[in-house]
């Protein structure tokens, strides 16, 4: 049997910190396959699907965290959420190499991000929905800059914008990860 660790006078067993430690690396895995897709579509790759298949792979193993924690309804709901934004994204995507108007396209962007900051505040108490609107938000608009970055052949910029996302998310995986920690040793009080 693990030994649990001790974090501020309450106990999370060796699993749960696992899981957690996961889950705050999910969201940089999930900004570094969005990075790939990109780089499949704007160089005509034929890896396409196989990308895709590793963001609908992130986006399972992010709902499945989410479940084990939070219940079976709340992990439909958040990967209909995050699968919701995989495909808004894509079809952002496909409208600016067409040359199509995108205003559309952002505005439902971000209305999924609200949607996904509604949910988190509501699942746990420990996230903050301004908190998580304001990561949501900038985190589609640095996949949107990166995607315009790479319709432009500004590849400087991209690799810029690129660095600033992962770091966005590791910003997104700090504040996931800690209300999850707090939400476990609360749970447990």
């Amino acid at each position: 049997m693990k030994s649990p660790k001790r974090l501020e006078g309450s106990y999370i067993p060796e699993n749960q910190m696992n899981l957690i430690f996961e889950s705050r690396m999910v969201w940089r895995d999930l900004a570094t396959w969005i990075h790939a897709y990109l780089i499949s579509v704007y160089s005509n790759f034929d890896n396409k699907s196989a990308v895709e298949e590793k963001i609908d792979a992130m986006v399972s193993k992010n709902g499945y965290i989410i479940g084990l924690i939070f219940g079976q309804q709340n992990e439909e709901q958040y990967v209909q959420l995050l699968s919701e934004y995989v495909s808004l994204f894509k079809e952002l995507v496909d409208a600016q190499i067409n040359g199509e108007d995108v205003d559309e396209y952002i505005e439902r962007l971000y209305e999924n991000g609200n949607q996904g900051a509604a949910f988190f505040s509501r699942v746990n108490p420990f996230w903050l929905e301004s908190e998580w609107k304001t990561l949501i938000h900038q985190f589609i608009q640095m996949n949107i800059d990166e995607s315009t970055a790479f319709l432009n052949k500004d590849y400087v910029k991209n690799i810029e914008i690129y660095d600033r996302n992962l770091k966005q998310a590791l910003k997104m995986g700090d504040c996931y990860s800690k209300g999850l920690i707090e939400y476990l040793t609360y749970a447990r009080k």
